[in-house]
């Protein structure tokens, strides 16, 4: 039985949605969802993301920096912004709070999966935009279906990775080395 490594980045780190920037922790993670209504009258809620909680890098000048402008946002469609703190949806408590959101439907159904692999699983969101090419050169073939990774699959696609970018970093070493040399 494989082990996932203790590396606190794994698991501890997130792309956010909009900007693409790591957010590095928990308690710099933000959760949010427009509410609004269809045409006909009904609740209707979308956009699901996964963002930085506060101001950060390029989207600083910004006035809501990751997250949705309220005003914006309700402007356009008559939406409302709601959110929770991303440490809301981790641990225990936090699948028991994401189970309870995909029970009643309360957002789009593979939205809210998505975010409970991305935040419940364990090298998933390291994994998870490797896992194409890893499985188109053969290094993993997935026992449950595409998505759905087990621990020691994601361990080999960012064991593959590494790898991969430890030989492209000393592929580029050697042809500097050759290049001042001559």
């Amino acid at each position: 039985m494989r082990v996932m490594p203790r590396d606190k980045s794994i698991r501890s780190s997130w792309r956010c949605d909009r900007c693409g920037q790591l957010v590095p922790d928990l308690q710099a993670g933000w959760v949010e969802w427009l509410a609004a209504e269809d045409t006909r009258g009904k609740p209707k809620v979308s956009g699901l993301r996964l963002v930085h909680r506060r101001n950060t890098g390029a989207r600083s000048l910004e006035p809501c920096g990751c997250r949705y402008n309220p005003r914006d946002e309700f402007r356009k469609n008559r939406a409302i912004v709601e959110g929770l703190a991303l440490d809301r949806f981790a641990g225990p408590d936090g699948l028991m709070l994401l189970l309870s959101m995909i029970a009643e439907r309360e957002l789009p159904l593979q939205e809210l999966i998505e975010l409970a692999k991305r935040v419940q699983i364990p090298g998933y969101e390291a994994a998870h935009e490797l896992v194409h090419d890893a499985v188109s050169e053969g290094v993993i073939a997935p026992c449950i279906s595409s998505g759905f990774y087990l621990q020691c699959e994601i361990w080999d696609v960012l064991k593959w990775a590494k790898s991969r970018a430890s030989a492209k970093t000393s592929h580029f070493e050697h042809q500097n080395r050759y290049f001042v040399s001559h």
